[in-house]
């Protein structure tokens, strides 16, 4: 992943000191940095853990002049509902409130939160578009998700949230994922107006990494192989990291 990092990075450096067609006039080595939301809808194992979460998502690409893509992406994930609460079944009451260090209900929340990193690869249709290097965009590509709950001990003093325990609680969770992409992108020739969104399929096959958990049980699937897939709908701002072309002038 690092070594892809510094690649891109080294790309987009070169592109800056070579010279550039218009974008209206040809496909061009196109280096960018995308930044943009993602809405994210789970399916199959996924929706017993989440409903709706979001992300941030950061990409840094490279298109070639030849329209194919290579790229790596990070996303943020992070959701206000987790729905998996068994870790706490022998610790809230029937309401779902836990006695803090004073004897009292303390306050709590249970956050989602993840990581998605991967490497894609694909390539850039330039129909319906101003230009050459606009157009319908399909990637694929392969990564590794991570998640966990996220206790927010509102109070600060329920001692099982602390750092010293909530490892027993949290189900942090990862393993492979692949994805499939389609959208749209738009280039335009003065650099500020650049935008994309689509659609995005993600199919993570993950399983719980801790080796301790408070609820584990032999042979609970809860603690197996799982399928956590979602698919989103993402938009986004572009960078463009290429030196514009100079301007012509004729006397």
């Amino acid at each position: 992943m690092k070594s892809l990092f510094s690649f891109l990075i080294s790309l987009s450096i070169l592109s800056t000191s070579l010279g550039q067609s218009s974008i209206n006039d040809s496909s061009i080595f196109m280096p960018l940095f995308k930044l943009g939301y993602s809405g994210n809808f789970p399916s199959a194992d996924f929706k017993e853990k989440v409903d709706f979460t979001s992300s941030l998502n950061i990409r840094l690409e490279v298109k070639f002049e030849n329209q194919f893509i290579i790229g790596s992406r990070y996303d943020f994930l992070f959701g206000n509902n987790f729905k998996d609460s068994g870790m706490l079944k022998d610790l809230a009451n029937e309401s779902g409130e836990i006695i803090n260090v004073n004897g009292q209900y303390g306050s709590y929340e249970m956050l989602q939160r993840g990581h998605h990193l991967g490497v894609y690869v694909g390539r850039l249709f330039p129909v319906f578009s101003p230009n050459p290097n606009s157009g319908i965009i399909t990637t694929a590509g392969i990564g590794l998700l991570a998640y966990r709950v996220n206790f927010n001990n509102i109070s600060g003093d329920i001692i099982q949230f602390t750092a010293d325990y909530v490892a027993g609680y949290d189900r942090y969770t990862s393993g492979i994922s692949l994805t499939q992409y389609v959208g749209y992108r738009y280039m335009s020739k003065n650099k500020l107006m650049n935008f994309y969104g689509g659609i995005e399929f993600n199919q993570a096959f993950t399983k719980i990494r801790r080796d301790y958990q408070v609820d584990y049980e032999v042979n609970d699937p809860r603690f197996g192989t799982r399928k956590d897939f979602y698919w989103n709908i993402q938009v986004g701002w572009i960078l463009p990291l290429y030196k514009r072309a100079p301007k012509e002038f004729y006397y």
